[in-house]
């Protein structure tokens, strides 16, 4: 709040900010599933911080690791956000920190807010339930491990 030429002028009303916020946001994602380079926006406090750590790929799933815990009796818990795809129980993964493959494993259980399902799509925070206790930080991008036929056809076409 501040005086403006004798009037005392308002603070930003929180619902216009949420508004230009939501407006920015979708206009960066929907650039980004396009491939498209986001267009400028007027007013650069409405747009998100970038992150250095997730890298956009036009084809499978990413799942952004926030936190990792270990559960005596049930194993290891990744916990985070979808950013792309879907990830389904008795998924071969793979753990990428730094675009560096570091780990290889398989999801046994997906559970959101105490609820399992078979299944994480874009947008859904989760906990992902690893096979084998393997080395997960806060950071790291859990991707589908690509399968034989796919290794195979990229070999075969040079890729």
């Amino acid at each position: 709040m501040g005086w403006l030429f004798g009037r005392k002028r308002d603070a930003e009303d929180a619902n216009e900010v949420l508004r230009r916020y939501n407006e920015a946001e979708a206009a960066r994602l929907t650039a980004m599933t396009s491939g498209a380079a986001p267009e400028p926006t007027v007013d650069d406090r409405t747009r998100p911080a970038a992150s250095g750590a997730l890298s956009v790929h036009s084809t499978g799933a990413e799942f952004q690791v926030e936190d990792v815990f270990t559960i005596t009796g049930r194993g290891m818990v990744a916990t985070g956000t979808m950013r792309s795809g879907v990830l389904r129980v008795d998924d071969d993964i793979q753990v990428l920190r730094e675009g560096v493959v570091q780990a290889q494993t398989r999801i046994t259980g997906i559970e959101m807010f105490r609820k399992h399902v078979k299944e994480a799509t874009v947008g859904e925070l989760a906990g992902l339930l690893l096979r084998e206790k393997i080395a997960v930080a806060r950071g790291d991008v859990i991707r589908p491990a690509p399968s034989a036929s796919a290794a195979a056809e990229a070999i075969r076409w040079g890729a």
